[in-house]
């Protein structure tokens, strides 16, 4: 059975502001994960609407966000490949 959709539960969290492309004369900003699961390293892109517009209204840097619930989603097939997305983030505590 295939599944494009996931909920994982992580105890590092992180999200990373920052403009991938800046050293190519892009400036858009985006926001990338960081995590640990399973005993591997994660880094994704995160699509969270909520998230996204949270974190790109501060200054570019790392915001720790901690033990959280991560909706996992693959993407739409990009150039041949398809890309594991952050899709939603659920904080324990709420916030």
């Amino acid at each position: 059975m295939s599944r494009s959709l996931r909920l994982v539960r992580v105890d590092d969290f992180v999200l990373i502001v920052f403009a991938p492309g800046e050293a190519f004369g892009s400036s858009e900003r985006r926001v990338r994960s960081r995590f640990s699961h399973a005993g591997r390293d994660y880094a994704f892109w995160l699509t969270d609407p909520i998230y996204d517009r949270r974190l790109l209204a501060k200054l570019d840097g790392t915001y720790p966000i901690g033990a959280s619930y991560l909706t996992i989603s693959l993407g739409e097939p990009f150039q041949g490949f398809v890309y594991k997305l952050i899709a939603a983030i659920l904080e324990p505590d709420g916030q």
